[in-house]
């Protein structure tokens, strides 16, 4: 046996900092992907809203509280929206205990998301007096519905045309709403273990 070093062929060099340059490029491409859906939805959800709170926790009646991904003030009151990004065909009902997705490579199911969709909505409503209180469950454009989408359901695409931009400028609307609004604003506190 020889105890003499292994040589490294010097063309070896650039080829492993070119794969590793290569690698870092689609690392940073995907995540710059990801970043500007993240914003192009939370702008869309923005467009609808006079105003809007993310990630936070509201009481649910019972001295606990309960998680809200987005609050919205809307021209027609409050709406409680749950993001969900799931790529591919969704097969779910109203009285489903689980839905399925279909993907190109996975299939999966997940539970029914209407039921803590009307939980956050219970507990946003125990806030609000008689102010209108709607919720929907908001898919990425990523997902399909081919046999059609269950009630309180929306592709992210389809937001505006169930719920019209607001004109911030002229505010008006929210008169009547500003001081429930106020209310929520005042008992929702931000969850720290929202991502």
């Amino acid at each position: 046996m020889s105890n003499m070093p292994v040589e490294i062929p010097a063309w070896s060099y650039p080829v492993v900092g070119g794969v590793a340059i290569a690698a870092l490029g689609a690392w940073g491409y995907v995540l710059v992907r990801r970043y500007r859906e993240r914003k192009e939805t939370e702008t869309t959800l923005a467009s609808v809203a006079y105003e809007m709170l993310k990630n936070v926790l509201i009481p649910n009646g019972n001295d606990g509280y309960i998680h809200v991904h987005y609050l919205l003030l809307t021209q027609r009151g409050l709406l409680v929206a749950d993001l969900l990004d799931m790529p591919g065909a969704i097969f779910g009902g109203d009285q489903m205990i689980e839905w399925t997705v279909i993907g190109k490579k996975h299939r999966y199911t997940f539970p029914n998301p209407q039921h803590t969709l009307y939980d956050r909505m219970a507990a946003v409503r125990l806030l609000t007096d008689d102010v209108p209180v709607e919720g929907r469950i908001i898919f990425t454009q990523k997902s399909e519905f081919p046999k059609g989408k269950p009630r309180h359901v929306l592709r992210i695409d389809e937001l505006t045309s169930e719920f019209p931009p607001v004109d911030r400028v002229r505010g008006n609307i929210t008169a009547a709403f500003a001081e429930v609004w106020a209310n929520v604003k005042k008992n929702a506190e931000p969850n720290p273990l929202a991502a």
